[in-house]
C-alpha cells in the first residue's frame, strides 16, 4: 500500500498551529521561539517529513562566433532574442564569444576552461564539426541556432530558406514576372537551399530556369550586372539572399540608370532596419527571430529532460513583409 506523503498542511492539523509557522520553523526562518522550532522540527521527523528539493535552474553556455557589430544585422537580434527566451525559462546561462582559432585549436571556452559546468550549449551560426564534436564531449546537450548543415547530427533551430526562396518566387510569379534572378554567394548552404525554392516555383509554373540570371554575391558582381544590361538581358526582378545584398543591387542599378520597381523589381530577405529605410524601401522576409528564440531554448531544455530522444532540426518560415521595391506587370 502507498504511504500517503506528509506535508506541511499535516504537520501544522497535528500540532494545532498555522501552516506559515511551521513552513517558517522548517525553512529556520525568523518569527519562531527556538524551543518551537525545535518542537517542530522533531514533530516533521516523527510524522516522516521530507522536505521537497528545490528546482534547480538549467546552466547554459551561449557560444557565437561573430563579433558585435554597431550595423543593423538580425545576428544582434538574435543573441539579444536567446538571452530574453534564457531569462524567461528561468535558466542560469553565459554568452561567450569565440573566434575561428580557438576553435582550429580546440581551445575550450573560458567558462568551461574555469572549471563551470553547464547543462546544456547552444551554438549560434556554422560552427566547424570537429569543435561542435569537442564542445558535445563536454557538455552532452548541444543546439545549432542558424548555421545548419545536413552534417550536424545535433537538434537545430533555423530558417527554411527553401520555403522562403520558393514563396518569394511565387509571390512574383503571381504578378505576372517570368524572367526572375537571384543574387548571392552559391557556395552557402542556405543559398543552395534557397536556389531549389525558386527553381521549384519557377517549373511548376512552367517557367524555364536561366542560369544566367544567377548571381553570386563577389567582386564578379557588377560586370555580369552590366553585360545582362548591355544584352538587354536584365530580368524583370531580381530575389537577393539578404538585404544589405538588396541595397547594394540598388545603388549599382541606380548607377546604370535603372529605376526600381520601374524596371526592375527587387525582393530580399531578413526585415533588418536597412530594408525600411532603403530608397524604395524593400519588400523582403521576415524571419521570425524572437519565435525561433524561443524555440530554440525550449528544445535544448527538451533535450536536457529527455537526453535520448532523436535529434529535431527545425525549420522556422518566413513571414512576406510588402514594401514598395516590386511592382505588378
Amino acid at each position: 500500500m502507498k504511504t500517503k506523503k506528509v506535508t506541511i498542511t499535516h504537520i501544522a492539523q497535528a500540532m494545532g498551529l498555522s501552516p506559515v509557522s511551521i513552513s517558517r520553523a522548517l525553512s529556520n526562518q525568523a518569527g519562531i521561539s527556538d524551543e518551537l522550532k525545535a518542537a517542530i522540527v522533531r514533530k516533521a521527523a516523527e510524522m516522516g517529513y521530507i522536505k521537497p528539493k528545490k528546482h534547480k535552474p538549467a546552466r547554459i553556455l551561449v557560444l557565437h562566433q561573430k563579433p558585435y557589430s554597431h550595423d543593423n544585422s538580425n545576428f544582434s537580434y538574435m543573441v539579444q532574442g536567446i538571452e530574453l527566451a534564457l531569462q524567461k525559462a528561468e535558466t542560469d546561462y553565459s554568452i561567450e564569444f569565440l573566434d575561428k582559432e580557438n576553435q582550429n585549436k580546440l581551445i575550450l571556452p573560458y567558462r568551461l576552461s574555469r572549471g563551470f559546468k553547464f547543462d546544456g550549449v547552444i551554438l549560434i551560426g556554422r560552427f566547424n564539426l570537429e569543435y561542435a564534436s569537442f564542445i558535445h564531449e563536454q557538455i552532452p546537450n548541444l543546439i545549432f541556432y542558424t548555421g545548419y548543415s545536413p552534417a550536424y547530427d545535433y537538434d537545430s533551430v533555423w530558417f527554411s530558406f527553401l520555403g522562403a526562396g520558393y514563396k518569394q518566387c511565387k509571390y512574383l510569379l503571381d504578378r505576372g514576372h517570368r524572367r526572375i534572378g537571384f543574387i548571392g554567394d552559391p557556395s552557402a548552404y542556405r543559398n543552395k537551399e534557397k536556389k531549389t525554392g525558386i527553381t521549384s516555383a519557377l517549373e511548376e509554373h512552367g517557367v524555364p530556369v536561366d542560369e544566367k540570371l544567377f548571381l553570386g554575391r563577389d567582386e564578379t558582381l557588377p560586370l555580369r550586372l552590366s553585360a545582362l544590361i548591355a544584352d538587354g538581358q536584365l530580368p524583370s526582378a531580381f530575389i537577393c539572399d539578404h538585404d544589405f545584398t538588396a541595397v547594394e543591387l540598388l545603388r549599382e542599378l541606380q548607377e546604370h540608370g535603372i529605376k526600381v520597381p520601374g524596371e526592375v523589381s527587387v525582393l530580399s530577405s531578413g526585415n533588418t532596419e536597412v530594408s525600411a529605410f532603403s530608397l524604395p524601401a524593400l519588400t523582403t522576409m521576415d524571419l521570425n527571430i524572437e519565435y525561433s528564440c524561443r524555440t530554440v531554448v525550449a528544445t535544448l531544455l527538451k533535450r536536457i529532460a529527455e537526453p535520448g530522444k532523436p535529434a529535431e532540426n527545425i525549420a522556422i518560415l518566413s513571414t512576406l513583409v510588402e514594401r514598395d521595391s516590386v511592382r505588378e506587370l
